[in-house]
């Protein structure tokens, strides 16, 4: 299993494989497309395990006023770690100092 795990996160995230997935979550398209069960929150498989999950507009943070002001934002997630932010089609890489 852990072999699996790291040769996943070894699968780098593209800023093109990013885009295609906000586009998939934020047009309406139902394929490919899955739900949180409790927060209805939508997300979508990344290569490599990781999903970009769209913002929950209940949270209290900054970035969930921006989503209830009626900007798409997404964040990319492999196992608890944030890859990328994405807002309003702009993709910003996370959590790399190499």
């Amino acid at each position: 299993m852990g072999e699996n795990k790291r040769e996943s996160a070894d699968v780098e995230l593209t800023r093109e494989a990013l885009l295609a997935a906000f586009e998939k979550l934020f047009s309406g398209a139902k394929k490919g497309v899955r739900r949180f069960p409790h927060s209805g929150v939508r997300h979508v498989a990344l290569p490599g395990g990781a999903e970009l999950i769209e913002q929950n507009p209940q949270k209290s943070s900054d970035w969930a006023k921006l989503a209830r002001d009626g900007h798409k934002v997404a964040w990319a997630m492999r196992d608890g770690e944030y890859l990328a932010r994405v807002v309003d089609g702009e993709v910003e890489m996370l959590g790399r100092d190499d």
